[in-house]
Formats: structure tokens, sequence, C-alpha cells
């Protein structure tokens, strides 16, 4: 489904109440005139010390079904939400892009030094980050004649350790911080859309009572009709760009407040900047491959809390670490490529801190949402 909304399609900051040509042809313009400003400084008065790319695995299968779902038996490809050969090749596209605009970084050769591989426990996001690979390393002396392949580490912590990627280790601080999230959506939202959430129940034959129902109902229908599957008219006329905004509030509440931008956002983006100042300077590029509601709470923990995101398969995050030749300060720059059909990433101008950047200032600005102890503050008990 096709829509004209960037906010929930994607992501553009400022204006949401505008005609759809108009918007399209802002970004064409803008995308000319940030071409140099996203891509232009390999050898100009900035040098690029480092560079980290945080993005969404590629196209899947849906995740679940309803249970008045005509194609709740339909044979996927290696079943539910496994990467599709489509999500493959965005992810190779991605990697190819990546090699030609940043590649020169690394000479365009992996070590296990310059390069760093990180990704969700998600065989999605695993598989995501392996084609990425093969696109960004095209290997010509491979051990196997003609393969242009070379095998490469990708790290993954299982689900329940991880407090990055997906932040699926317990934390009791967190789960009540949600569930007043819920608590309060639900209050707010029951007046507008009992009615809706009742109809969307009959018509599905199962309860549909929150925002995250709606979403998920949603990605199933969105997967569904871009592979080609007629929706039944019932369920077809609630598939709509009102239906996309409500999914698109369901992300929201994982960073509803400063403690879970905290403690779901916080820790990738410390982690980042802790990298950009004292990592080791022969580490070069970084990449972490994740969901759509991670990089959500990324872009809400950076203070983009007043839009509304429902993002596309392969979005991209990237972070850049800039010295200026002029002077020893160390400057970031942070990029978004909205999906990967997009070729030149837009800047994002971050609350408080528009480009140029320092490093040192973001620390200050993000100081409310960097953790410091971050198992010891996911026991600490909701004020």
């Amino acid at each position: 489904m096709k829509s004209s909304s960037v906010f929930i399609r994607g992501f553009q900051p400022g204006k949401r109440k505008i005609c759809g040509t108009v918007i399209v042809l802002a970004l064409i313009i803008g995308s000319v005139l940030l071409a140099h400003t996203a891509f232009g400084d390999k050898a100009n008065e900035n040098s690029l010390n480092k560079v980290f790319f945080v993005f969404r695995h590629g196209d899947r299968n849906p995740t679940e079904t309803y249970n008045n779902d005509p194609y709740k038996n339909y044979l996927w490809p290696n079943g539910w939400g496994a990467l599709t050969k489509k999500g493959m090749r965005q992810m190779f596209g991605l990697g190819q892009l990546i090699r030609k605009e940043f590649g020169w970084i690394t000479k365009n050769t992996y070590n296990s030094v310059n390069t760093i591989v990180n990704s969700s426990y998600s065989d999605r996001c695993i598989m995501s980050a392996q084609a990425l690979l093969a696109g960004l390393y095209l290997e010509k002396d491979s051990f196997v004649k003609d393969l242009h392949w070379r095998p490469i580490p990708v790290h993954y912590l299982p689900k329940i350790m991880d407090t990055m990627l997906v932040v699926g280790k317990p934390c009791p601080r967190l789960t009540s911080e949600l569930n007043n999230a819920y608590l309060n959506e639900s209050r707010r939202s029951d007046a507008t859309y009992k009615l809706y959430y009742n109809r969307l129940s009959e018509i599905t034959g199962q309860t549909i009572s929150t925002v995250t129902d709606v979403e998920f109902l949603y990605n199933t229908l969105e997967i569904e009709e871009m592979n080609g599957l007629v929706l039944p008219p019932m369920i077809k006329e609630y598939f709509t760009l009102e239906m996309r905004e409500i999914a698109s509030r369901s992300y929201t509440l994982f960073t509803s407040n400063k403690m879970q931008q905290r403690l779901r956002g916080g820790p990738l983006l410390k982690h980042i900047l802790e990298t950009m100042k004292y990592g080791n300077a022969n580490e070069k590029m970084f990449l972490y491959c994740t969901h759509d509601v991670h990089i959500v709470n990324v872009l809400r923990t950076m203070g983009f809390t007043n839009e509304l995101f429902k993002l596309d398969f392969g979005v991209t995050l990237i972070f850049e670490l800039l010295q200026t030749h002029k002077s020893q300060s160390q400057q970031v720059r942070i990029s978004m490529l909205n999906n990967t059909e997009t070729t030149v990433p837009y800047l994002l101008k971050i609350p408080g801190c528009e480009y140029p950047c320092l490093l040192d200032k973001l620390f200050d600005i993000w100081q409310d949402v960097l953790p410091v102890n971050w198992d010891l503050e996911c026991q600490q008990q909701s004020s």
C-alpha cells in the first residue's frame, strides 16, 4: 500500500498536512541539495573517522495471522517472519550502496578489526546482515573460484541477554513503565476508537482492543497485499491511512517518557557515542541490524518525539564521526535512508544540536537518556 503521508510512511521532520505531490517534489529537491552534505565530505575539510549504520532487516513474511484470515494456511516460503528473497536483494543492494559511498574507509576490504557487525537474535536480522555484507565486500580472491564472497562474522546475543538491539533482557522498570503507557493510551483512545476496535474484532474474529493489536493486523494485511493476495472486502475497507496512523501510535508506547527512552534507546546511543570518543582508532565501520520498533525507539530517544513513524524495510540511520582539519574538534553527522530504494540520505536536524554538532555536545544534550548502570536502573521503582 502506497502512502502519500511521509511522516507515517517514513520520516520527514516538520510539516505534516501538505499535498503528497509537494512532499515528493520537496524530497527530490532536498535529495539533490543534500547529496553533497550527506556523502560529500570524503576529501573535503572534514575527514571521516568512523561510521555506524543502524538498519532494519529486509522484506519479510508476516509474523502472524488473524482468525478469519482466508490466508491463514498460506504456505509462506521458509515460514512465518522469514526474510524473503526480495528482502535479501534489498540488503545486498544496501551493502552495495554502503560500499560505493563509504567503502573507501575500509579500503573495500574486510578484516576483523576494521568492520564490526552486530544483529538482533532474529534469523531475519542475522540473514539481512549477511546479505548486506555480501554486497559490501565483494571478495575478488575468494576461497572458491568465481564465488566473490567470503564469510564474515555477525555477532548477536540471545534475546534474554540483549540490552542494545532488542532490549529483551528482563527489566522490571520497563515492564512497569510500558504497562502505564498502555493504560494511558487506552484511556485516551477508548473514547475515540471503541467502535473502530469493536468492528475490527467482528471482522477478524478476534479481540482488537489496543493500538498494538491494530499494528499487528496492519502489518499482516500490508504484507499480504504486497504479495498479491486479495484482501476480503470487509477488511479492505479498514486497510486505510487511518489504520496505518493508528498502528504507528503503537511504536510511541515503548518510549513514552524519558525513563523508557533511557532504558530502550539509550544503550545503543551510549554505545555509539562512547565508541566514537574512546574506541579503537582502527575500528572504522559498525553495522547493526535490528527491527523497526527499535529504530523508532532510537529516533525518539534522540528527541524526535513529535512525529509518528511507520518505517519501511531497510530503513537506515547513519552516524558519522568527522574530524575537522581546521581544528581538533570532533563532529557527528546523523542522516537517514528511508528505504532501500533511496540512494541519498537526508540530514537529521538533532533537536538542540543541529549540524555541525560536536560529539561532546551530544553527550550533554542526551545526558538524561544515556543510562549509567542499566541493570541497576531497571530494578529501581518508578516514582
